[in-house]
């Protein structure tokens, strides 16, 4: 599967001031990973160079974008989502993109055996659930956490599986 070259990252969700800033709602692991970002893009092929990047309350970001000098102009891009380059994020060592994971099996660490596809990634508190879709089309949450996902390498996500979540859902490899 190929990987795409540009990442979504972050929405602008408002102005902030009235000399263009906009504020963002980050989509990276950390709102801290955009100050490490020079440039960000529209989907339209549109090139914009970061400054000012500042963290406020609640995990949003607020940061200038060149040629983006009033509110007037930050107006505009409410609601737009913002790109950055594959290579520009910072990736730590062993973690990988969630886009790249989706549509990845999910295998049995030591057997190989097949459970199913990863459909999703939630985040919804401190850790990471696995949405695995079975291959008879049941969905099962597996926390992302050592004791229950193995290894990642670029054919498949191998797990250690919980007690009877996938008992009658697998198929062999």
């Amino acid at each position: 599967m190929e990987k795409k070259a540009y990442l979504e990252i972050a929405k602008i969700i408002n102005t902030h001031g009235v000399r263009g800033a906009v504020k963002l709602d980050p989509w990276c692991d950390t709102p801290e990973t955009l100050k490490k970002i020079k440039k960000l893009y529209l989907e339209n092929g549109t090139v914009f160079d970061v400054s000012n990047v500042k963290m406020i309350n609640g995990g949003f970001v607020v940061l200038s974008l060149s040629g983006v000098e009033t509110v007037e102009d930050a107006v505009k891009l409410k609601n737009k989502i913002l790109l950055a380059k594959r290579e520009d994020i910072p990736l730590a060592e062993g973690a990988h993109f969630i886009c790249d994971l989706i549509g990845m099996p999910v295998k049995d660490a030591e057997t190989g055996k097949v459970y199913g596809t990863l459909l999703e990634v939630t985040q919804p508190a401190l850790q990471e659930l696995y949405v695995v879709k079975t291959e008879n089309g049941n969905t099962v949450m597996v926390p992302n956490v050592p004791a229950f996902i193995h290894h990642i390498d670029e054919e498949a996500i191998y797990m250690t599986p919980i007690g009877g979540f996938f008992d009658d859902d697998s198929v062999e490899a």
